[in-house]
């Protein structure tokens, strides 16, 4: 009985990290930092947050600055989110910061949150493209004030078109200090939770049919140059999803795998016209979400 516990455990373990993932590792410049030294690590794995008024939208479950560094950074410098595995699921990458009042360890991101990175795809003819990368590069705002913050980056799966499939938010929080900035407040800050709806068009969106125009939720991308911000590129290795639409403008997504044989884990794929992987969910009840994909959900 042990043993086949054991077995099971491993299992829905192997399926949860083939399909769901997690924002590890920090750099700064070229300095690569070991996981979760400067990152809160939360405690659901690499699972994704669903529920739009839980705190758990800013930082992920169970993620608190208690045992967490801070590192010390410039204005303007480059840094790097690292995951676990490159992002898997269809849809945009953010990155927020929020101030805190005196240290980054005891903040609990109840503040304001700007938003200074935006990635999202890219559209040619009949075919989108998304960033779907294993890690991501950009640069700290140089007019910002010094201090402390946390700096937020979330991918929002949107491959389970809404209503009848919920979105999913993977999300880590890294503590920084900043020196070198300037003084200026952005405007125009958000409360998280608070900042998506189940109205907004990018959470909204079908990317499986007339998928042709695309608007990331949250604020505007903040900039010291008053001009906003936009898409920025990936570093490192890519695995850039790029799927095609048929003459009816319906996207097509490639053709996934996870081991066969098993049952899938809860949100994982259990089905889809594409799927080869497992059919049956170990928890919660397989739903078809759309032609490609089906989910284990509650």
């Amino acid at each position: 009985m042990k043993i086949a516990t054991s077995l099971a455990a491993v299992v829905a373990l192997v399926q949860s990290t083939s399909a769901h993932y997690i924002f590890q590792q920090l750099s700064v410049g070229s300095t690569k930092y070991p996981v979760f030294q400067y990152i809160r690590q939360n405690s659901n794995y690499n699972s994704p947050v669903t529920d739009l008024d839980s705190n758990d939208l800013r930082c992920n479950v169970g993620a608190s600055g208690t045992n967490t560094q801070t590192v010390g950074v410039k204005a303007g410098d480059s840094i790097t989110f690292t995951l676990d595995t490159a992002v898997y699921h269809q849809g945009p990458i953010s990155v927020y910061m929020s101030k805190a009042s005196s240290s980054a360890s005891s903040y609990d991101g109840s503040g304001g949150w700007f938003k200074i990175k935006d990635w999202g795809p890219t559209f040619s003819g009949s075919t989108s493209t998304w960033p779907m990368y294993l890690s991501y590069t950009f640069n700290l705002p140089t007019c910002i004030a010094n201090g402390e913050y946390l700096l937020r980056i979330q991918s929002l799966g949107i491959h389970n078109p809404w209503p009848a499939g919920i979105p999913q938010f993977y999300i880590s929080c890294a503590q920084i200090s900043v020196s070198g900035g300037g003084s200026t407040v952005p405007s125009n800050q958000v409360k998280i939770p608070g900042a998506f709806k189940e109205t907004d068009p990018g959470y909204t969106a079908n990317i499986y049919s007339n998928f042709n125009s695309y608007t990331i939720p949250g604020p505007a991308v903040f900039s010291c140059n008053g001009a906003g911000g936009g898409d920025g590129g990936g570093s490192g290795p890519t695995t850039t999803l790029q799927t095609s639409t048929r003459a009816s403008s319906t996207q097509v997504p490639p053709v996934s795998t996870q081991p066969s044989g098993q049952c899938a884990s809860l949100w994982g794929q259990c089905g889809g016209s594409t799927w080869t992987g497992p059919k049956c969910c170990a928890t919660g009840t397989c739903k078809a979400l759309n032609d490609f994909y089906s989910q284990c959900t509650t």
